[in-house]
């Protein structure tokens, strides 16, 4: 039996207490696999994605004839915490999505806890902007039609339109922007991280439309009658 441990000696500065998340889709493999598998069990990292491909077995090829080959296993890899290995079934993670959205969750979920552990006003809210713009991502919002149509109209420089199920924003001079929903009255614009707009209501009639910008900025504007 060969034994592999780390180096209880590192000349650079250990990051054993930093937030390590480790993404994986179907077909994460083999060394991949086991690199997730130990860091899971040993509780390192949050493992956020798929199941992975299930290949624990160390294999080397056998010429059989001039035509044919096989792929031979001759070891198994054997976790010391869980006595076994994910041949055959994966790794299971932590939080499971689809592959393609595991970036997006992780991110969504190192913002959330910087935001919660973040005493600081102004980081806090920057934390908490950024997890907005993840979590849209990893489950956007979908509001009706009416709602939407109740926000078109004209707001000084700023024209809200409604086109294809989804709102636009423009400002005099400027290119049209589509509006993402975070909640039923706050919008970021696709491809701009930095500006927003939150609509303002009074006695159920949309009066208003805010401009906030990630450093806490906030204009206003009047909906034209």
């Amino acid at each position: 039996m060969t034994q592999y441990w780390t180096y209880t000696y590192l000349p650079g500065k250990r990051l054993d207490n930093i937030d390590l998340y480790l993404l994986t889709s179907r077909r994460t493999f083999s060394a991949a696999e086991e690199f997730t598998y130990n860091l899971k069990n040993m509780k390192r990292a949050k493992v956020i994605g798929e199941t992975t491909g299930g290949g624990a077995h160390d294999n080397k090829f056998v010429i059989l004839s001039d035509n044919f080959e096989m792929s031979l296993p001759f070891a198994r890899a054997i976790n010391p915490i869980t006595k076994s290995n994910w041949e055959g079934v994966g790794v299971e993670p932590d939080v499971k999505v689809s592959a393609d959205k595991a970036l997006d969750t992780a991110l969504a979920m190192a913002s959330k806890k910087l935001a919660e552990k973040e005493n600081h006003p102004q980081f806090k809210a920057l934390y908490q902007w950024q997890h907005d713009i993840y979590e849209a991502a990893v489950n956007p919002l979908t509001i009706d039609e009416e709602t939407l149509r109740s926000y078109t109209g004209t707001y000084g420089p700023r024209t809200i339109t409604l086109e294809d199920g989804s709102l636009f924003y423009q400002r005099e001079g400027r290119p049209k922007m589509r509006m993402i929903p975070l909640t039923d009255d706050y919008f970021m614009l696709e491809g701009i991280d930095y500006f927003r707009l939150k609509f303002l209501k009074e006695g159920g009639r949309v009066v208003a439309v805010e401009g906030h910008d990630s450093a806490g900025v906030v204009d206003k504007h009047l909906r034209d009658k």
